[in-house]
């Protein structure tokens, strides 16, 4: 995926939105599993919060749920 959005934003450098991919954390869901320590209730709130601050940034961002780049 990560792969697919940097060709997207190439094809698409004209583009004023922002795009981000993020690593929201382990979080506790049927995938996740019951050992994750974040509930889902915990992690929307971060990722909605780290996503807002991307608002009027264009180009692509890789971001943790800090908000944080993330290597890739």
């Amino acid at each position: 995926m990560n792969q697919l959005m940097r060709c997207h934003a190439a094809r698409h450098a004209e583009d004023a939105r922002a795009s981000v991919l993020m690593a929201p954390g382990w979080i506790r869901t049927a995938l996740g599993g019951p050992n994750a320590p974040f509930s889902v209730e915990e992690a929307v709130p971060k990722v909605v919060e780290v996503l807002l601050t991307q608002k009027g940034r264009p180009g692509l961002q890789f971001l943790d749920r800090e908000g944080q780049p993330v290597p890739w």
